[in-house]
Formats: structure tokens, C-alpha cells, sequence
């Protein structure tokens, strides 16, 4: 080899024109499948590959190293295993198999020498032939690749330049020449055309996709109006929105121009108690408000309801730019920045990982859906999600709303539905705030990845109410990071709409002819057909498709729907002492009347406004019954016949009620198998520790399990340790109060053996695990590490320990003010 010389490649010299190699690359053959077993897509060509190549394995994957051959295309880095079954040719086309990684997701390439490490850019020199090659993905997967002895040094230099090269866009908005050269094919575009959609899931892209969902959910007095069929009306919303029956097309007409972007009041789903859920964007105060439009908004805001409460998000809820410098944090606390070799210590990584905020603002949203969620429980109401822009942080509470009432939802058929309906339809910029094209950070947040954590912690706190997996929410969670799927590549439905039927043109009356989509917003016409993010096949193998739903014992049949409503809840009729068409401002989780929530009961004005003020006037004897309807649920025990078990909360026997989430800080974990996956592989190959020691992560979580066990034992009145059972669900520690900020890197241990048999097992015997030895060539021994590096425990690799639920231990902690370990 040729390791420590003092020879310089370059890429001009090493690694040839892209196009050239595309041409004149020997290995692919007619049928688009190179001499080594790799199955190129239509269109596809291999630039580089490198033989006798050991990827190293996750945890899940079974640890240790896999041999085979590494690839790269101009569309993805692909990783071929030795013992691979042959490719079928016949077989439809996968665009990422399972040890592949799009170069469009990738976001560093590190090269790993004998004594030092590089970040290699296109631009780069290396004066090494790398041992390894490290790839850091944008959704925190690390990927390693060790070049054998026997692998040709020219191969290894080469392959390393090559993905360097190939995976930065020249220029800011080429990203996505990518996808284009893997889908622009004349195969693939038939092939993606004539892929049928799910037919199990609601697309709400038609008028009879919400009139089913209004009859699923059994809402009366609504009607789902075309008004806004060319988008004339508001660019951002959908052709198609649900609106009360009482209001027709021309007067819904005169609405739009009182709301931001003229995203008006829209129905999103009723409680099977009667309540109504709506958004809204803010209203425009300096618009003029005459008495036909009061009348058409009161009828909205109200949907057939005496009382409307408008839950206003801008002050509790956290901005796009906080999510996105908290989730910045969180990656360089998870992976470390290569670019410096800054590692945080170990007894500063929790104090660091609360200091980064992501679950403080997780714990948020959670906080503020609960408690919009036992305020739908209470009947008879409208509750009004209003937003500055209602693309944000109204998608977020909106979908938590349902997930936690709605046990539909929690399916994977439901889940999709519901992401279709709450964020691709409703106008959520996923181009923007993904930014795929690389070309300004203003507006990047990932707002949807917060959503999907907020779901896993739901998930984590009530497995058995869920038919989805964590192993489905993870698949989102990666598949978010490529630009493949319409779903993600475009901010509104209008330009999904220019894409795939090329409206070119529309006429208004007042601005004439002019065009849907602003030019230059996404790739023109000529682009490929683009499949939807929910055809899974594309991504994934049938035998890890089998793991993204469990089985769900069947809820107890709920009652038959009168009208969509069920409501039994006495505290309701409370809510009738309310004098009608009373407007509420729940914030911080209290009520109040605020002047300035509706512009025309400002009380100034002509006479309507001091009319419609004195009729709808909302005193302070109304507020005590909406705050009692608060605390009832949040002081309510599970009556007698709510059953709960090791494996997590059953919840209530009636499948309506809300699954209210634990928010004190041990409650809120990280989500390790997204955010820590790539931790073990992260700087390891730079710092290796000893064989035999444990993880810091393991160590850490197996300490604070024998705490709790202690503290179990002590409270005991046996002073015996009870097995792992569930206790009431107490919703009173998480809402109308400031929980405890507190964070714990687990929510609850994950014992092995069936579910049947977890219990807790004696002091004694809960001894730390130690990990078998491992090898690690190419790297010599060294006790330098930090928190993040070393090995995963023996547990942690058995295959079958990620589909198990996870039990939740709601044993009483002692409160405190600062995190219990590591500040």
C-alpha cells in the first residue's frame, strides 16, 4: 500500500470527467447491470466502484463487518454484499436498496488514514491512501466503509473522490439533477406512471376524499366547497375545503381577503363528542369589515356551535428558527463536528442535550395538543387553531389533536391519511423548509422531524394503541431527506398541480391572466413523474415492510355516532351556561377574553360592531366553566375496568378519550434509534476505547434503572420489588403547570423476553452487561473516548428486541429543578 506517501492525488488528475466515465465505463452492460452483481436503474451508470470493501454493521443490523463491493452512481453510493443473491432483471425497480444511501442525502465524506483523518470536498487534496471511508448523512446515519488490504489503491483514492465530487450540486437549485437522472429515463417514467396508489389510504386530493372523511367522522352541517378549484381564491390552500352548509360559495368568496394569504377557517375533524377542530391563519386588521362579511365569518368561526375557542399559537409554540438551531444543536451534540474534533465530555452530555432545547420544544407541542384535546372532549364547541401563516405550527397541533383521540390515526393506513390531509394538502412548505436545494438557510426548519418525535414519544407511552411502529416512523423520518417524492418537493398543491398537469395559466378579474406557479419555483415540465413518499416499495424490501405496522387488539366498539356526537361528559352541559356565539382565548392554559381576537367586537366602529359585541359579549362568568372543563380531565383517574400492563399504557376502555402523554422529564426521552444511531460509528474509527468496556449510553441507562429500582424498594410497603405495572394515568403532572425540564437520554428499559414475562428483577441481579469483544481492523488500541464512542451493548444487536414495546415505569420521582444527572 501505498500508506504515509507523500504523493498528492488531486481530483483533476485522479478521478476524470463525470460525463466521460458515463460513457466509458466497462463494467455496466447492456442490461444495466455491472459484472459484480449491482442492478442499475434505467438511465443509470456507475462511475466508480472499489472491491474488497467491508461495510461495518449498526447494532440492529447484527454488528461486525460485511464484505462486498462499493459503488457510486451519479444518483446514489450503493454497497453490494459478496453473498448477494443475483439481481432478477424482470423484477420492478428498487431506487435504494437496503445498504444504499442517495447522494443527495449525503452531507460529509471523511476519509480515515492511518494517523489522521480529512474531510474531503471536490476541492480537496489527499496526501494518504485511505484505510476508511466515513459517509454522514443529513438524517444522522453514519455510514463506514473499510478498504481491505487487497483493494487497489487507485480504487480506494478514486471512489473517495468520486462521491466527494458527485454528491455537492455545482451550484445552489442543481440538487435535484439527481433524482432527474434516476427518474428522466424513458423506463422509469412508465414504469412511475403507471404505479398504482395506495387505495387503502385517503389522498384528499378530490372532492370525495373529504366527503368521505366527513362521513367517517360523522360531522354534520359541513359541505366541502371547490371555490378555490384554480387557486384564485388562496395559492397556498387546497382545491377542495370543508366549510359550514350555511355558507355559500359567494359569500365564502369574501372571506378569503380578512386572513393572511387568505387561508381561511377550515374544518379538520370532530370529536366523536360533538367538537369541532379547525385553522386559521391570522386575521387581516386592516381590512374593512361590512355586515354580510361579519356574518359569513361568525358562521365559519362557529360551525353550528354556541362557543368558539381560539387556541393562538404564535406565543407558546416555538418559532421555525428556534426548531431549526435546536435541531442543529442536537445533530452536533449526536455526531460531533468532524471539521474541529470537538467532542463533548461525558458528565456534560445531558446538561449539553437539554441546553439544545429539541425536547423542551417537544414536551411543547405536547403540552399545548393535550390540551386542546381535552377541550374537544368536552363537546359542543368549535376550537380554532390560529397561526400568523398557518403552515407551521398548526400542522403540528392539528395532527397531534387526532393522533391522540383519533384511533384511526394511530393505523399506518390513518397516519398517512392524516399526513396527507394535515401537511401535503394544507399547504406545508416542505421545500422550503427542508431545503433541498442548499441555496439559503432562511427558512430551513425541520418542523415535520419535530412531529414525528412528538408521535415516537406518544408511541413510546402507548405501543399497544398503535398499530404503527417506530420502525415505520424512522422510515419517514429518512425518506423526509430525499428529494424522490412529491410529497416533500413542492410547498403547496398548486405546484404539485403545475408539475404533474402543467396549468400554465389562469384568469382573474382582477389581475387578468397570470401565471399559477412563479417561474423558476421548481423544475419545469420536463421533469419525471414523481412518486409519492407512501409507495414504499420503492425504498424498502417486503420483509422490513412487514415491520412498519403490529398487531392492535381491536378497541372496544365505541358508541353508535348520533350526528358525530357522543358526547356523555356531564362538565359539557356546563358549557351551555356560556351565552351564545361567546368567543374564548385559550393561552398557557388558561382562559380569557381578549378585545382584540375578533377585529369587528372591538368594540369601535359603526353600530353592528357594538351590536355584535353586546350579543356575542364574552364576560368573565363564562371563563370558570371552560377552565373547570380543563382541570376535570386533568384530576380525572381511570375509573374501575381500565386495565394497563407492562408493555405500556392501555389507556381508557373508551377509545375516544384522549391518550394524554407523561411530560415530566424522565417521561421525554431521545429518540435513540433515529438520533444515536450513527453516534457508535460517529468518531469511533478515531477514537476506539477497550473491547471490554461499556457503552457510557448503557451504563448511564442502566444506573438510572437501578435508582428507580431503589426507589421502588424503598416506597415498598413490603420492601419487596413489585414487577413493572402501570399506574393510573395521571394527567394532572403535565398539564396547567411547569414540568419538570429534566431530561433522560431513555423513557423506559427494554428488558428482554416476551412481554408477559417483564418484570423487574432483583437488585442483585441487575449487573451492567458487557459486550462481546470485538475487532477493529485497521485501528490500534487506545483508551481515549468520549460519551459517545465504543461499542453497543450485547443486548442491543439481537434483531428481535426492536419490535418489542417498550414498558413504561410511571413510578412517582421526586421533583426537582435542574436535570437529575450529568449538569
Amino acid at each position: 500500500m501505498l500508506t504515509g506517501s507523500k504523493t498528492t492525488f488531486k481530483v483533476r488528475q485522479m478521478v476524470p470527467d463525470i460525463k466521460e466515465r458515463m460513457l466509458s465505463h466497462s463494467g455496466v452492460n447492456a442490461r444495466g447491470r455491472d459484472m459484480f452483481g449491482l442492478r442499475c436503474l434505467p438511465g443509470e451508470c456507475v462511475l466508480q466502484s472499489a472491491v474488497l470493501v467491508r461495510k461495518k454493521l449498526t447494532a440492529k443490523e447484527g454488528g461486525g463487518w460485511l464484505s462486498g463491493t462499493l459503488f457510486c452512481t451519479h444518483f446514489r453510493v450503493a454497497f453490494v454484499p459478496q453473498d448477494s443473491p443475483k439481481p432478477d432483471d424482470n423484477a420492478d425497480p428498487v431506487l435504494l436498496g437496503d445498504h444504499d444511501v442517495a447522494l443527495a442525502s449525503i452531507e460529509k465524506v471523511v476519509a480515515v488514514g492511518p494517523s489522521r483523518t480529512k474531510l474531503v470536498t471536490a476541492s480537496s487534496s489527499l496526501k494518504f491512501t485511505p484505510e476508511e471511508l466515513v459517509l454522514y448523512c443529513r438524517d444522522l446515519r453514519v455510514l463506514c466503509f473499510l478498504f481491505d488490504r487487497l483493494t487497489p489503491d487507485t480504487q480506494a483514492v478514486e471512489i473517495t473522490y468520486t462521491i466527494a465530487k458527485t454528491y455537492q450540486p455545482l451550484k445552489p437549485g442543481t440538487v435535484l439533477s439527481f433524482q432527474n437522472a434516476a427518474l428522466g429515463s424513458v423506463e422509469m417514467k412508465q414504469f412511475l406512471s403507471n404505479r398504482r396508489r395506495d387505495s387503502h389510504m385517503n389522498w384528499f386530493d378530490s372532492s370525495s376524499d373529504w366527503e368521505q372523511e366527513l362521513e367517517r367522522t360523522g360531522a354534520c352541517g359541513w359541505r366541502v366547497s371547490s371555490v378555490n378549484d384554480r387557486f384564485e381564491m388562496s395559492t397556498s390552500l387546497p382545491k377542495f375545503n370543508v366549510v359550514p352548509q350555511k355558507v355559500l360559495d359567494t359569500e365564502l368568496k369574501k372571506t378569503f381577503a380578512h386572513f393572511n394569504e387568505g387561508r381561511i377557517p377550515r374544518w379538520c375533524w370532530r370529536h366523536p363528542r360533538g367538537s369541532d377542530l379547525l385553522r386559521m391563519a391570522s386575521f387581516q386588521n386592516n381590512i374593512y369589515h361590512e355586515k354580510d362579511d361579519i356574518r359569513n365569518l361568525e358562521l365559519i368561526l362557529f360551525g353550528g356551535q354556541s362557543l368558539c375557542v381560539v387556541v393562538e399559537l404564535g406565543d407558546e409554540m416555538p418559532s421555525p428558527t428556534d426548531i431549526q438551531l435546536a435541531h442543529t444543536r442536537l445533530r452536533a451534540l449526536c455526531l460531533g463536528d468532524i471539521s474541529t474534533s470537538v467532542s463533548v465530555p461525558d458528565d456534560k452530555w445531558l446538561s449539553t442535550l437539554e441546553s439544545t432545547h429539541w425536547l423542551d420544544y417537544t414536551r411543547c407541542c405536547l403540552r399545548k395538543a393535550a390540551e386542546v384535546a381535552c377541550l374537544l372532549s368536552g363537546g359542543h364547541l368549535t376550537v380554532v387553531l390560529q397561526e400568523a401563516e398557518d403552515r407551521d405550527m398548526t400542522c403540528v397541533v392539528s395532527s397531534l389533536v387526532q393522533v391522540m383521540c383519533d384511533p384511526h390515526c394511530r393505523t399506518r393506513v390513518g397516519f398517512q391519511g392524516l399526513v396527507q390531509k394535515e401537511w401535503v394538502m394544507a399547504g406545508h412548505r416542505f421545500l422550503s423548509r427542508i431545503n433541498y436545494h442548499r441555496d439559503s438557510d432562511k427558512e430551513e426548519a425541520p418542523v415535520f422531524l419535530l412531529f414525528l418525535d412528538c408521535v415516537w414519544q406518544l408511541w413510546v407511552q402507548y405501543p399497544c394503541r398503535f398499530q404503527l411502529t417506530g420502525d415505520f416512523l424512522l422510515a419517514l423520518h429518512d425518506s423526509f431527506h430525499l428529494p424522490l417524492f412529491s410529497s416533500f418537493l413542492a410547498n403547496c398543491h398548486r405546484e404539485r398541480c403545475k408539475r404533474s398537469q402543467n396549468l400554465s395559466q389562469s384568469y382573474t378579474p382582477v389581475n387578468g391572466w397570470r401565471d399559477l406557479v412563479p417561474r423558476g419555483s421548481f423544475p419545469g415540465p420536463s421533469d419525471p413523474p414523481l412518486p409519492p413518499v407512501w409507495d414504499w416499495a420503492l425504498q424498502y424490501s417486503s420483509q422490513r415492510r412487514e415491520h412498519f405496522t403490529q398487531p392492535v387488539p381491536p378497541p372496544t366498539l365505541p358508541q353508535p355516532l348520533l350526528n358525530g356526537n357522543l358526547n356523555t361528559n356531564p362538565e359539557a352541559h356546563r358549557l351551555s351556561d356560556s351565552a351564545p356565539g361567546s368567543v374564548f382565548l385559550l393561552s398557557r392554559g388558561s382562559f380569557s377574553c381578549s378585545a382584540n381576537l375578533l377585529p369587528w367586537r372591538s368594540g369601535g366602529g359603526s353600530g353592528v360592531y357594538r351590536k355584535s359585541h353586546r350579543r356575542g359579549g364574552s364576560s368573565s362568568e363564562n371563563l370558570p366553566g371552560l377552565e373547570r372543563l380543563l382541570k376535570a380531565w386533568a384530576l380525572t383517574e381511570l375509573p374501575q375496568g381500565h386495565t394497563t400492563t407492562t408493555a405500556g399504557l392501555q389507556g381508557p376502555l373508551d377509545p375516544y378519550e384522549p391518550l394524554l402523554p407523561l411530560l415530566l422529564g424522565p417521561c421525554v426521552g431521545v429518540w435513540r434509534d433515529c438520533y444515536l444511531r450513527g453516534a457508535l460509528h460517529a468518531q469511533a474509527f478515531s477514537h476506539p476505547i477497550s473491547l471490554s468496556t461499556q457503552h457510557p449510553v448503557e451504563q448511564l441507562a442502566w444506573e438510572v434503572q437501578q435508582l428507580r429500582d431503589k426507589l421502588t424498594l424503598a416506597s415498598s410497603p413490603t420492601n419487596t420489588v413489585p414487577a413493572k405495572t402501570q399506574e393510573p394515568h395521571r394527567a394532572d403532572s403535565n398539564l396547567n403547570q411547569n414540568t419538570n425540564n429534566s431530561t433522560f437520554l431513555f423513557p423506559a428499559s427494554r428488558p428482554p423476553g416476551p412481554v408477559a414475562s417483564r418484570t423487574t428483577p432483583p437488585i442483585s441481579n441487575l449487573q451492567p452487561r458487557v459486550p462481546p469483544a470485538r475487532s477493529r481492523p485497521g485501528h490500534r488500541d487506545s483508551s481515549k473516548h468520549t460519551f459517545l464512542f465504543g461499542h453497543p451493548s450485547s443486548s442491543e444487536s439481537r434483531p428481535d428486541q426492536r419490535y418489542l414495546p417498550t414498558p413504561n415505569n410511571n413510578a412517582k420521582l421526586p421533583k426537582s429543578n435542574g436535570p437529575s444527572l450529568g449538569s
